[in-house]
């Protein structure tokens, strides 16, 4: 019998010769780090929405797959509104990296204050902001409308 990894160890889950999340964590060096990005990913995005994107992806690019996703998480937590994208374009990748060896340690993670966070992107201040949605009354495609069946089951 086989030991689970740390990842299915984290995360209370059984682990078998098809693991995976196992493939994912031959990159970080030391078992606690390991769990502990394992469950900082966990938290992220959900135990069964972390198994679900890493195993959407093919077998070979799977690890990518599980360091793309940490360092995107970490990037939301450093800067929620652009990412680590926006840390990439602002010339600010150095707190994401940080970031990423916070989780890896165990500690806390510091959030960036919102004027430095897309300073020096000035595309990203505006159009790719998660938060931006138009309030132009005159773009009315139809996609703003919920349709509605009342509040009651009809009567036969």
């Amino acid at each position: 019998m086989r030991m689970s990894c740390n990842g299915c160890r984290v995360l209370r889950k059984g682990c078998t010769e098809s693991c995976t999340i196992r493939p994912c964590l031959q990159w970080i060096p030391n078992a606690q780090s390991q769990a502990n990005a394992t469950l900082f990913l966990a938290k992220f995005y959900g135990r069964a929405g972390l198994i679900n994107l890493i195993g959407a992806g093919p077998q070979n690019l799977r690890p990518g797959v599980f360091k793309s996703l940490l360092y995107e998480a970490c990037g939301r937590i450093v800067d929620p509104a652009h990412g680590s994208v926006g840390l990439m374009c602002s010339g600010n990748w150095h707190l994401c990296e940080a970031a990423v060896d916070a989780v890896l340690n165990g500690s806390p993670i510091k959030q960036v204050p919102s004027e430095l966070s897309a300073s020096k992107c000035p595309q990203l201040k505006s159009s790719f902001d998660i938060r931006h949605v138009s309030k132009d009354k005159k773009s009315d495609d139809g996609l703003r409308k919920v349709k509605s069946q009342g509040r009651f089951k009809r009567s036969a």
